[in-house]
């Protein structure tokens, strides 16, 4: 039951955190898109816990989506995902020269969590998962086919 429980609850802590970038979004706050990296992280390591593959904590997303097989049906939407990475860090702290970037539109930001939650309620789906319901496994955690 440890992998079906792991699955299950990385999938409920993203869309948390997606819940969370909504309300971040809401009073401008930069931390919104680093939530959405956040959560896209974990939907790419219940995905390669699905394979069989171990995905550590990392925000190196593309070597993450590279890990996932072709017959993936859902690898080309996280593939898109990728470009996230970016605002695991970009975002949280100013450059050596002090200096913050400017965040992203709340629009953009919308439209990530928008396609971020998507691909979490999709495999919430197939593997069986009740986003409420804390700390029940998954009903199936094989590959995505």
């Amino acid at each position: 039951m440890g992998v079906e429980l792991y699955v299950a609850n990385l999938l409920r802590v993203a869309k948390q955190d997606l819940d969370g970038a909504r309300s971040l979004v809401r009073d401008e706050n930069r931390n919104a898109i680093y939530l959405c990296e956040q959560a896209a992280e974990k939907l790419l390591i219940a995905v390669l816990t699905s394979e069989q593959k171990h995905a550590g904590i990392r925000h190196q997303l593309d070597q993450m989506v590279d890990q996932i097989p072709e017959e993936n049906p859902l690898k080309p939407g996280l593939r898109e995902l990728q470009d996230l990475a970016r605002y695991a860090t970009t975002y949280r702290y100013p450059t050596t020269g002090g200096k913050l970037a400017p965040q992203p539109a709340s629009n953009i930001v919308h439209e990530w969590i928008g396609r971020i939650e998507a691909l979490v309620l999709e495999c919430a789906k197939r593997f069986r998962v009740d986003l409420n319901a804390m700390d029940k496994p998954a009903g199936n955690v094989a590959p995505i086919r």
